[in-house]
């Protein structure tokens, strides 16, 4: 069940969006609010997997309610919904999900919304892997890469790095092959992490990831099939695209 959060001042497009969004099977609105600083303080509490909210709100907009959100829940999905167009460059630098300008197109956002939910669907699942005695229990949401370090593995994390002792074969094993890529003998990928890429050698290519300085490397002979994959599974709508 995806937890949802709805923030937007205007009374009846308030409840426009919220009967829309209860309609999506399984999805859950846990709270609904016209005013940022109410909104900031809801998405802290509930932590939503899914905050749908208008950028102009009272007392703090939908931006800086994001901003201040980003380092403590970097896997809330964003949508924001607003009558003006300026700020998208500010909607891309925090990674929504989506940025649709009034009038609302319903069919876009219901369709934005299915998209957050196969990522939940897809990726959020519990692993053990092996660290010196203990072993760790890791969502697979919060992985960004994995990375072999002769015979352990570097997890690069939403909330931490660390070392494990599983092996990079086996920890491929456990994985789901929709949404985490092989991207070379030493690295693998959480598909909706990547942010960008570029060529770094005649033989790899650099991969950046949402709100992290870390890098992963993917050989050139794989670059056709990544593509492809991150195409079917990252599909946005083209002005929400990063030029």
């Amino acid at each position: 069940m995806l937890k949802a959060i709805i923030a937007e001042d205007e009374d009846s497009l308030r409840k426009e969006i919220s009967k829309k969004v209860m309609e999506i099977s399984d999805v859950q609105v846990e709270y609904i609010t016209n005013e940022g600083r109410d909104l900031l303080n809801a998405i802290l509490r509930v932590k939503p997997d899914l905050a749908i909210l208008d950028i102009k709100l009272p007392q703090m907009t939908g931006i800086e309610v994001v901003k201040n959100i980003r380092d403590v829940l970097p896997n809330t999905e964003v949508i924001f919904i607003t009558s003006y167009d300026e700020y998208i460059k500010d909607a891309v630098k925090l990674y929504a999900a989506d940025y649709i300008v009034k009038p609302i197109n319903y069919n876009r956002l219901i369709n934005t919304i299915e998209r957050v939910k196969r990522k939940f669907s897809d990726s959020s699942f519990v692993i053990e892997v092996r660290c010196g005695e203990d072993v760790r229990l890791i969502n697979t949401n919060d992985i960004y890469f994995i990375e072999a370090n002769r015979k352990k593995t570097f997890f690069c994390t939403a909330f931490e790095d660390f070392m494990s002792n599983t092996s990079l074969s086996d920890v491929y094993k456990l994985l789901n092959k929709k949404v985490f890529f092989k991207a070379s003998r030493s690295y693998i990928v959480n598909l909706y992490k990547v942010y960008s890429i570029k060529s770094v050698s005649r033989t790899s290519l650099e991969i950046s990831f949402r709100d992290k300085s870390k890098k992963a490397y993917l050989s050139k002979k794989l670059y056709s099939e990544f593509r492809d994959r991150l195409k079917d599974i990252l599909s946005q709508p083209d002005d929400m695209k990063a030029n």
